[in-house]
Formats: C-alpha cells, sequence, structure tokens
C-alpha cells in the first residue's frame, strides 16, 4: 500500500487550468512532494509566481494503519536551508515538530486515496486567530484534490479556505 501511495504522492502538481480559468476564486499554487531516504516526503506549497518563497514546507509521514494510511504532518525548522528540495540530507528529525491533532487519514478506494482530516484539533494560527483546519483529500495518479477549511475556534464558523470547492492540482511531467 505504500509503495503505491509513492507512486501517487512523488512529484510536482499545479492547478494552471483552475487559476487561469476562474482567476477571482483560484490562486495559481504548486506542490512539491519529494522523497526522503527514510520513508518521509519533503513537501512544499507556493504560488507559482514565488516559487522560491513557499508560504507552506513540511514533512509528511505515512503509516500504515489498519488497512488505511495515516499521514503525521511535521512542520519545518530552519525552512529556508530547504527551499525548492535544497540540501534535504540536512532535514533531521531534530528539524522536524509533529503537528498534534494533523493526521490525515486516507483510504484507497480503487485506483485512488480518499479521505481527510477532520475534528477541531489541527490549529492554524490565521491572521493572530486562533482557527483549526479540516480538510477533503482525493489522491489519484493524475490529480491532487485537496479542500481545505480553516474554521473559527470558538464559534466554528469558516474563515478561510475554499468557498469553491476542491483546489483541482494536475500531476507535471518529471
Amino acid at each position: 500500500m505504500i509503495d503505491y501511495f509513492d507512486e501517487l504522492i512523488v512529484g510536482s502538481f499545479e492547478n494552471k487550468i483552475q487559476a487561469f480559468s476562474h482567476p477571482s476564486k483560484w490562486a495559481f499554487i504548486r506542490i512539491t512532494h519529494k522523497r526522503l531516504l527514510n520513508g518521509l516526503y519533503y513537501g512544499e506549497q507556493a504560488y507559482n509566481y514565488q516559487l522560491n518563497r513557499p508560504y507552506r514546507q513540511f514533512v509528511l509521514e505515512p503509516i500504515v494503519e489498519h488497512g488505511k494510511i495515516r499521514i503525521i504532518n511535521h512542520d519545518v525548522a530552519d525552512k529556508q536551508i530547504f527551499i525548492n528540495g535544497r540540501d534535504l540530507n540536512q532535514l533531521t528529525r531534530a528539524r522536524m515538530r509533529k503537528r498534534e491533532g494533523c493526521d490525515v487519514i486516507l483510504e484507497r478506494v480503487g485506483d485512488d486515496f480518499v479521505g481527510g482530516l477532520t475534528g477541531c484539533n489541527c490549529m492554524v494560527d490565521w491572521k493572530g486567530k486562533d482557527t483549526y483546519l479540516q480538510n477533503e483529500i482525493k489522491l489519484t495518479k493524475d490529480f491532487y484534490y485537496v479542500k481545505d477549511l480553516g474554521y473559527d475556534a470558538e464559534d466554528h464558523k469558516q474563515l478561510w479556505g475554499s468557498k469553491h470547492g476542491p483546489f483541482e492540482f494536475r500531476r507535471m511531467p518529471n
């Protein structure tokens, strides 16, 4: 199961068609996942016009659990060292911090992985306000669909994230 997940997750994805079709609704974003030697994946998310300034850098740690994949999310310290996947041999466990409450559960459905993050425990600071993340994910051979939603930790109203459905990231050629 992990080998097939690896096949689908490694690479670069962009939502160019979606962003160009509806520029008022969708930013043009690129996501990259690179395989690390220890079964982990380094990832970046960046606006296409700022690829050298990713707004998110992370490490994914997939484990098989009860026939599903649990992805443990880690923040990265010293982020500037690793921009564009540079010097990943220096990305040790000491430079990672587990994001408590932010594990994603994916289930294999046919040739795809489907799932996400539910609950109110994955905290994200948004403009100085405590919010929690929920998301829906579908990973296919050619696409990576992601719908991230951020809710106010006090009144549970959506403050950020998609109001128009999932981002539609298409796999880019190697």
